[in-house]
């Protein structure tokens, strides 16, 4: 009888045991989770700002670059950019250097469209009426009509003075008539007016 006491005493203390352990186990557990959570909740934390603040720098670089002012172009040529398309075409077409293009629009008007001699010439390259007429220009005020009709007079003087500049530069400010009949007595103006084209040209050229 007292060895079934003993045993029913120790069985109830293994009883007792068990269960202060399982309630004692069930604490550890869910700390044990609420570390892991905390774990998982700041490599979370850790990975979101790096993928939401990478595109700031970009940003920020981009919008730098934008209100940086631009280096100036110190080997643009003298001149309006705005004619080089058409000096281009008319140099395509006829077979005029670009450089002689411009440099005879300088001399002539300083690159105004609207520019009018005191002898009546007109527009860029300074076509009198009747020549503007003889080319098919409607408009010498027209900057493209202008340069083509300009252009292909230039290309005209050269291949009736065989490619002589001073020649054709000559015929197109004083006349061809003129230089093929007093090339001799060349006025001062003329004669000025060929060092000047021709000191443009090479500025142009270099």
């Amino acid at each position: 009888m007292q060895m079934l006491q003993t045993s029913l005493s120790l069985t109830g203390d293994s009883q007792t045991d068990s269960s202060s352990f399982t309630s004692l186990n069930k604490p550890l557990a869910s700390t044990t989770a609420l570390i892991q959570a905390y774990r998982d909740s700041m490599a979370e934390s850790q990975q979101k700002p790096a993928s939401t603040a990478s595109p700031a720098p970009t940003q920020l670089s981009d919008l730098t670059a934008a209100a940086s002012p631009q280096p100036e172009n110190r080997t643009t040529k003298p001149g309006k950019e705005w004619l080089d398309p058409i000096i281009a075409k008319a140099s395509q077409r006829y077979g005029v250097d670009v450089g002689l293009i411009k440099a005879v629009i300088k001399a002539e008007s300083n690159f105004n469209p609207q520019a009018v001699s005191h002898a009546g010439a007109r527009g860029l390259m300074q076509l009198m009426p009747a020549t503007a007429r003889s080319l098919g220009v409607s408009d010498s005020f027209d900057p493209e009509q202008n340069v083509m009709a300009g252009t292909r007079f230039l290309s005209d003087l050269l291949q009736r003075y065989n490619g002589d500049l001073d020649s054709a530069l000559a015929a197109y400010n004083w006349g061809p008539g003129n230089v093929d009949k007093r090339q001799d007595r060349m006025p001062r103006e003329t004669r000025d007016y060929l060092a000047r084209v021709k000191q443009l040209y090479t500025s142009y050229i270099a």
